[in-house]
């Protein structure tokens, strides 16, 4: 039988031995934990950045369209001079914001590098509305930017497809579809002098 002293060292000594080898294992499985924290918290920022990155195109893209189709009205519409409006003409009578203008030339892109154009249309009479042409809109954007400016036109259409007659309803499922056909959609807005 061993002394109870000795017995009372040898415990202590396995204790000390062990408890560094616990240390050990704690600080890796802390490590890992962290590292798993970070990861997730990193997954959720650039979750959040995304939405807010997609929001404020939208936003950006309704703003222009919604400015300039109003500058495009009180500049053309009360002489009804739909039918002599250009691209250059548009952007030199400064329908279109200073920002958005090409230097150099009598052209416009909007917030997604395409193009931003204007030719005569028609709706009832010959010549008596303008088409806005406002290309290269992204999938993901395409359907909430038509949804929050279609009540200002009389026709709307997403690439060939006329989603919204004229002076007819929008139609939701075509909306959805023609949106969703392809990486970017040109959309083409019609309004006369006022809605």
């Amino acid at each position: 039988m061993q002394h109870p002293q000795v017995r009372q060292r040898l415990i202590r000594r396995n204790l000390r031995r062990h408890s560094g080898r616990r240390h050990e294992g704690g600080f890796i499985v802390g490590l890992l934990l962290g590292v798993m924290v970070a990861s997730v918290i990193a997954i959720v920022a650039y979750d959040q950045y995304s939405i807010s990155s997609r929001k404020t195109r939208i936003e950006t893209a309704v703003s222009q369209i919604t400015t300039i189709t109003s500058s495009a009205q009180k500049v053309f519409g009360p002489d009804n001079q739909f039918g002599d409006v250009t691209t250059a003409i548009a952007v030199q009578a400064n329908v279109v914001p200073a920002s958005l203008r090409t230097a150099g030339a009598d052209t416009a892109q909007n917030t997604y590098d395409g193009a931003i154009t204007f030719t005569p249309d028609s709706i009832t009479a010959a010549n008596d509305s303008l088409a806005m042409g406002y290309a290269h809109v992204r999938r993901a954007d395409c359907y909430e930017v038509v949804g929050q400016v279609q009540r200002l036109y009389r026709r709307i259409v997403v690439g060939a497809t006329t989603v919204k007659p004229n002076d007819g309803v929008l139609d939701v499922t075509a909306l959805a579809t023609a949106c969703d056909s392809s990486a970017t959609s040109d959309l083409t807005f019609v309004f006369g002098r006022s809605q």
